[in-house]
């Protein structure tokens, strides 16, 4: 009869801040003597991008793009007492714990990396292949909008853009240009906050404008390691030639109207900030950043540039004489996609969200 194995992790909580341990244990159990060199337990907390051939994410633990640890703690919890290796039968139990560092990024799953932070169990197996079982868990920084300077604050661009005639010959002259104001009350906001926006687009083309589209969008930077392997740095082209930059639309709206030829229109928005993590900027190989775009479309084949506002998230609000928003709760966000073969059971990081 074959050995059963049943390796599995627990935490004590679902969410850990910044400074706190994180405790748990691993159990499992057998039901024969097996041969076994060490059983080690391992936490970490790092930052991995990563994609295949053709764009694709990578379940498996593949070399990455680019890795940065913020903590990585090993102990060994069992080792044999003979030469033999023997593990016997019976149910075992290894409790752990493991500090956070104070200043590290919140847990984000994405299409080509991740910040993550799991406890890893691994059985060496003589002469055989390793058995390992991971389970991650959700690390949610305070992230206080009141202690960051300008977040209080209005916000402002303002964006002269050149329309064409056609975005299939830009061989073909300007139609003229259409200058955009966007303006927020405030830079600082929360998933589940109302985000206004208002403005003004000067239409100085030769067409009417006949749509006003606005974007709540997020954008997120894999960053790939730097090397001399065959490529060279170019600094002015970074981003395109070290980077993948996975664009999402939150939320669209538009608006129908009629603005002639050298006339202006003013125009209003808002937006519902769904439950997503907050602006992410401390990871050297990732980065999430939110913007509120217009664009005003002056043609069916119209090329031109999308007015973008960045916005700030944190999760916890800008205190005002407003009306206080819902209690915050803790909710899914997205789900493991990259190197998520060990991960038992599958794994959703959890956001904070006043909705």
């Amino acid at each position: 009869m074959a050995a059963t194995l049943q390796p599995e992790i627990e935490f004590e909580k679902e969410i850990y801040l910044p400074g706190e341990e994180v405790t748990g244990r691993a159990w499992m159990s057998t039901t024969k003597n097996m041969k076994v060199k060490t059983v080690e337990i391992t936490f970490s907390g790092k930052s991995v991008t990563t994609w295949g051939c053709g764009g694709k994410p990578v379940a498996t633990k593949k070399t990455p793009k680019g890795e940065e640890t913020y903590v990585e703690m090993k102990h060994e919890v069992w080792a044999p007492d003979n030469e033999e290796n023997t593990f016997p039968s019976g149910d075992y139990e290894w409790k752990f714990s493991f500090e956070l560092p104070k200043d590290c990024p919140p847990s984000f799953e994405g299409k080509f990396g991740f910040v993550r932070y799991s406890v890893l169990l691994h059985m060496e197996i003589p002469n055989g292949k390793p058995k390992n079982v991971e389970r991650a868990v959700t690390v949610s920084p305070i992230i206080d909008l009141n202690l960051i300077p300008g977040a209080r604050d209005p916000t402002k661009i303002h964006l002269d853009n050149t329309a064409y005639y056609c975005q299939c010959m830009p061989c073909l002259p300007a139609r003229g240009n259409v200058v955009y104001t966007l303006t927020s009350p405030k830079l600082g906001y929360v998933a589940g906050e109302t985000v206004t926006v208002s403005g003004q687009i000067e239409n100085g083309t030769s067409k009417p404008l006949r749509l006003i589209e606005a974007r709540l969008n997020r954008k997120i930077t894999y960053r790939e390691e730097l090397s001399s392997k065959g490529k060279k740095r170019q600094t002015q082209n970074a981003d395109r030639f070290k980077s993948k930059i996975e664009n999402q639309v939150l939320e669209t709206k538009i608006e129908r109207c009629n603005v002639g030829p050298r006339t202006n229109t003013e125009y209003a928005f808002t937006f519902t900030i769904p439950p997503v993590v907050a602006t992410i900027r401390n990871s050297r190989f990732i980065s999430v950043e939110y913007f509120v775009s217009i664009f005003g479309d002056t043609g069916m084949c119209n090329r031109g540039d999308r007015a973008s506002l960045n916005i700030l998230v944190g999760n916890v609000p800008v205190s005002s004489g407003s009306v206080a928003l819902v209690p915050q709760k803790f909710v899914d966000g997205n789900a493991a996609q990259a190197w998520k073969s060990y991960l038992k059971p599958n794994y959703t990081y959890q956001v904070p969200y006043y909705g």
